[in-house]
């Protein structure tokens, strides 16, 4: 799954609320776990890559992932307190 369906899906998990976000917990961890995924990619292909303009956006989709990765980890242990 491409990293900007995996960032849109997490978005419409965090927009919803109380009992549905539960109802598809699991859901969450599957994309976290996807997510994860992603960032090693991001990580190998910067250390592979050898032009700085490609290296600068690769960072940048890199940070993205992160703070999004944040997020649903966030949203996931508030569910689990719940």
């Amino acid at each position: 799954m491409k990293r900007k369906k995996l960032l849109n899906k997490l978005a419409e998990f965090l927009d919803m609320k109380g009992r549905k976000q539960r109802k598809h917990s699991y859901d969450l961890e599957v994309l976290l776990i996807k997510l994860t995924e992603k960032k090693a990619d991001l990580e190998k292909k910067i250390l592979l890559e050898k032009d700085g303009h490609k290296r600068k956006r690769l960072g940048k989709e890199l940070e993205i992932v992160r703070a999004q990765y944040a997020k649903g980890e966030k949203a996931l242990r508030e569910l689990e307190v719940l």
